[in-house]
Order: C-alpha cells, then sequence, then structure tokens
C-alpha cells in the first residue's frame, strides 16, 4: 500500500505521472511518493491525476557525487520527502543539476561519436521525450545508431566507470542536497546505500548537518543488508523509507510498484517528523 520511490517521463521512468498513478490505484496503492530525478516537475501532474484517490507525497531524488578521501568518485543519491517544490533554495539546486547534466551529455556524446557511434543530442532527447536526459537514454540512442547490441551492453561499454569511453559527470554534492531539502521543509534520506566501504561514514556525516534517514527497503537490498540498516537506524536514531524504485514497466513485468513491503510505521514515522520539523 505504500511505495515511497517512484519515477515518471519527467526523469527516467516510462509513465507520465497520470499513467503512474492510474496503475497505483488499479493495484491498490494508498501512499506513494514521486521522486523523480533532479526535478519536481511531475507532482502536480499527479496530484492532479490522484483526485483524492490515493496519496501523493511530494518528493525528489538528487543525484549527487561524493569523493572520498582517496579522490574516488561516488554517485550518491539523496531523496526529499515532503517537500516544498517551489522552495527557491532547491530550485536553485535543480538548476544547478541542469545545466551539469547538460554538460555531462555533451561530454558523453563527444565520446561516443569518437568511438566511430554517430549519436547526435538530438538522437538522445528524442530517446528521452520530455524528460530530462540521462543514462537510459544515451544508451537507447547507442543501441538505436548500432554501437551495440542491446542496453545492458551499451551500458557496460560507454556507462561504466573505467570504460574509455566514460564521462564524470558533474554535479551538487550530497551535503548540498540534505541542505537544499532541508532548505524545502523536506526530510532527507539516503537513496539505496549499498555496501560499499565509504558509505556508512557518509551518512554519519550527512547526518551532522541533517539527513534524517536511511533507504533501509529497497530491490537492491538483500535480507542482511535491510537488516543491517534496520539496526543501524535504529541505533543513530534515523527514519527508515523504502520503496521500488520503478521506472515504469520493464521487460515481462507490469511494473515494480509494490513490489517492495514497506511497513506502515515507515510512513506514520516520516509524517511525525515532517510535522515536528
Amino acid at each position: 500500500m505504500i511505495d515511497l520511490h517512484l519515477h515518471t517521463h519527467h526523469s527516467d521512468g516510462t509513465w507520465s505521472p497520470a499513467e503512474l498513478v492510474e496503475h497505483a490505484v488499479k493495484i491498490g496503492m494508498k501512499h506513494i511518493a514521486i521522486s523523480d530525478h533532479d526535478t519536481v516537475n511531475g507532482i502536480e501532474e499527479g496530484l492532479e491525476a490522484a483526485r483524492g484517490r490515493l496519496e501523493i507525497i511530494p518528493a525528489i531524488e538528487l543525484n549527487t557525487i561524493f569523493q572520498d578521501q582517496a579522490g574516488a568518485r561516488h554517485d550518491v543519491h539523496i531523496l526529499g520527502y515532503f517537500i516544498d517544490k517551489d522552495n527557491q533554495e532547491l530550485a536553485a539546486a535543480i538548476a544547478k543539476q541542469k545545466a551539469a547534466r547538460a554538460e555531462h551529455v555533451l561530454d558523453c556524446i563527444k565520446l561516443v561519436t569518437a568511438s566511430g557511434v554517430p549519436i547526435t543530442l538530438e538522437d538522445v532527447q528524442e530517446c528521452a521525450g520530455m524528460g530530462a536526459i540521462g543514462k537510459a537514454h544515451l544508451t537507447e540512442a547507442i543501441v538505436r545508431a548500432g554501437g551495440a547490441p542491446d542496453l545492458t551492453a551499451a551500458y557496460e561499454k560507454f556507462m561504466v566507470r573505467g570504460s574509455k569511453f566514460y564521462a564524470d559527470r558533474k554535479s551538487i554534492s550530497p551535503f548540498e542536497a540534505v541542505a537544499a531539502i532541508k532548505a524545502a521543509g523536506g526530510i532527507a534520506s539516503i537513496a539505496h546505500p549499498g555496501k560499499e566501504k565509504h558509505v556508512i561514514p557518509l551518512i554519519e556525516a550527512l547526518k551532522e548537518i541533517g539527513l534524517g534517514g536511511v533507504e533501509a527497503y529497497h530491490r537492491v537490498h538483500s535480507l542482511p543488508l535491510l537488516r543491517q540498516y534496520l539496526r543501524f537506524a535504529n541505533k543513530h536514531k534515523m527514519l527508515v523509507t523504502g520503496g521500488s524504485d520503478c521506472h515504469g514497466p520493464y521487460q515481462e513485468y507490469e511494473s515494480m510498484m509494490g513490489t517492495i513491503s514497506v511497513p506502515p510505521e515507515v510512513l506514520k514515522d516520516l509524517r511525525k517528523a515532517h510535522l515536528r520539523d
């Protein structure tokens, strides 16, 4: 009944906000968060489509880059819940992300083209439709141009860090993301933290500046990892969040929405923290 991590075509999902809402109603969801990457454009459409049939929690997922003490760069995603989508500090962070994303896309296109695969910005935007361009759209354009047999092969050849065709992405830091979400009245939670060595120290550092939660319930987390983060959140007095990270229909699956069981207490505690703040 609860899914706090969903994407629409305003970022890298396949559904419009209205389509996402209709599917949510169809399968009996009661509380969902539209949490597109680096944009809030789908929230109002989702609210209009819901018409009171289910709760739409205004959310966002900010893609950030964290550089550790050894100089290694890590992708870190920060979720924000119950945000004021019109907040100016959040808008400034989103604008910075949009500019960085555009620069990264052009860098990627140059490297892909130099490899002998002829793609243009227009090709990639066609794959993205009205949404912001991301890796999924770059890989689709590469496949369409004959540069790889399928999306997985394209991603592994061109988009994986360490590939000679890989372009470093400029981005805000997770500290900037947490600050922007807090400024917008939201609760910040680190998305699908996984088990890399830099994660726990980073969470502890982010907690000092206002990170409120950890996304423990996620499809990439094994049961032992889920339990680890539940214990961690309890020990550090942090909230727990969770969701399917659904991007719409995928291969033989109608969608992943609702496939992660998120206990009602998760949303109850999240709402309490928001009202308290």
